[in-house]
């Protein structure tokens, strides 16, 4: 059997959908997945509070008010 390696994302809970196959409709095969291992959903979450946190503290900031579009685009 020949093997192929596709990486793709799961775009719903428990679905994943596979294309561009060197396949033919009526063609036997054997799929396999594997998961990462490690890098729970959990850390998923706390990865984006850390960032939250982070942005919310940062003192970056404009030093003025935003030109309006006109103002942009030399329209005034």
């Amino acid at each position: 059997m020949q093997a192929i390696r596709v990486e793709t994302v799961v775009e719903n809970d428990g679905e994943l959908h596979l294309s561009r196959l060197p396949c033919r409709k009526g063609d036997h095969v054997e799929a396999i997945v594997l998961l990462p291992e490690g890098r729970p959903a959990s850390d998923k979450e706390a990865a984006r509070e850390r960032f939250l946190e982070q942005a919310r503290a940062s003192q970056f900031r404009s030093a003025g008010k935003y030109p309006s579009r006109d103002e942009l685009h030399d329209r005034a």
